[in-house]
């Protein structure tokens, strides 16, 4: 089934210019103006209104972009951070007082906070500093506390002074090197460096917490989706089908080899242009699943019957050994004794960037673009799924939307590379 069929065309002007282009009744405008005009300064971190990444400013007002469908910009007027920077000046004073209080670090959210705050300075030129937060509670921040973005657009709507240049002394406030593309939508993440006619990536994965299966007819498959080119499950796989970044630990398999063992593992990988990677091709895979009883407390996992992994007896994963000696004693005997109550918050650190990237053939090696806070590791990773040698693996790290050490594991990087190994692509 295309799904484009139904697509009718939609004219709208952006950051000033005219712009004619087509979408389904159910493309999203973020969508929309990412891929077919270019866009690439609305970033998109949830596709569900949460994070507010994708802010922009329809006929002057914000709109989370992912939840607008593109219809509703027709007959508008579009901004995008790149256009309000470059030349409103409103937004170049915004641009300047983020950069200049240091209001930008990993950069993903700033593009919806420029916007937002230009909406809010346009129908208010005095804010208090409790209308500045409530303007910009739609979008999320994860590195700065919000502390300088407020600042920031505080120091615009009064037209207070740049912060003198206090040197480069210890502890002598400095802007980023890397801070102006972060403020004007310049700056490169992993979903923002593929190029042109790119084929795309759609994961199969399991439904079931524990489950064998089977894969069908994958060329029938492939001839009844016009667009795909091709399917990867775990026999192609050339080197060792695992990664991981820890040695010692690196036993998760990048494609499931007949039996999954957690909801979500990846079972094979659709490759294609990206109007084939549908939901209802996903539905039409050629598997079969046969549900078997998963391991869901304690007991049952140090059971060493079923084991998740043939070397690590009982399920577990490492042992380690604690001391504890006589606290009382310790306290006794100091020489002085704080008491307290001290209260600390959970707080996950999950980032705004979806992880992302792409890869392509390069000569004799692979190229992969990727947004990670470990290339090293991940290179090292590669060529062992791969099963060539280091050298023939380049990783080329993009900005990262947040990280905060969960983007030191592997994530897309293996299924990036086989797909372009196995295409001939850049995927």
């Amino acid at each position: 089934m295309d799904k484009r069929s139904d697509l009718a065309s939609i004219s709208f002007t952006l950051n000033r210019r005219d712009v004619t282009t087509s979408a389904a009744p159910a493309d999203r405008l973020s969508s929309v103006l990412r891929e077919q005009t270019g866009a690439r300064d609305v970033k998109v971190g949830c596709d569900a209104g949460d994070c507010g990444a994708c802010t922009v400013l329809i006929d002057g007002e914000a709109f989370c972009s992912c939840l607008v469908p593109a219809f509703r910009a027709n007959g508008c007027h579009v901004e995008t951070v790149a256009g309000l920077t470059s030349t409103d000046p409103l937004g170049q004073r915004l641009a300047a007082a983020f950069h200049d209080h240091g209001a930008a670090q990993c950069g993903i959210c700033i593009p919806g906070m420029i916007l937002s705050a230009a909406a809010l300075l346009r129908a208010n030129g005095a804010p208090t500093e409790a209308q500045i937060a409530d303007a910009l509670g739609g979008v999320l921040c994860r590195c700065t506390g919000y502390r300088k973005i407020i600042e920031a657009v505080s120091a615009t709507a009064t037209g207070a002074a740049p912060r003198p240049d206090t040197g480069i002394g210890i502890g002598a406030p400095v802007r980023r090197l890397d801070g102006l593309p972060k403020v004007t939508g310049a700056e490169t993440f992993g979903d923002d460096v593929a190029k042109p006619g790119t084929l795309g990536i759609r994961v199969i994965r399991s439904p079931h917490p524990h489950a064998a299966f089977e894969i069908g007819d994958t060329q029938s498959f492939i001839a009844r989706h016009p667009g795909l080119k091709a399917v990867l499950t775990a026999s192609d796989v050339p080197g060792q089908n695992a990664f991981g970044v820890i040695p010692g630990f690196i036993d998760q398999p990048v494609f499931a080899p007949g039996v999954a063992r957690f909801t979500g593992e990846a079972v094979a990988a659709l490759v294609g242009r990206h109007e084939a990677l549908t939901d209802a091709a996903v539905a039409d895979f050629p598997v079969t699943w046969t549900p078997l009883d998963p391991l869901i407390d304690m007991d049952a996992s140090l059971d060493a019957r079923e084991l998740l992994h043939p070397d690590r007896p009982c399920n577990i994963m490492c042992t380690g050994f604690v001391a504890c000696g006589d606290a009382g004693a310790a306290l006794q005997d100091a020489d002085v004794v704080v008491e307290g109550r001290f209260d600390t918050a959970y707080v996950e650190h999950a980032y705004i960037e979806p992880e992302a990237g792409f890869a392509e053939p390069v000569g004799d090696r692979i190229e992969i673009h990727a947004c990670t806070q470990a290339p090293v590791m991940d290179r090292d990773t590669v060529a062992s799924v791969l099963g060539w040698p280091k050298e023939r693996v380049r990783i080329v790290p993009t900005a990262a939307g947040g990280g905060f050490g969960s983007k030191l594991d592997v994530s897309v990087q293996p299924l990036l590379a086989l797909a372009a190994l196995k295409t001939g692509q850049p995927v």
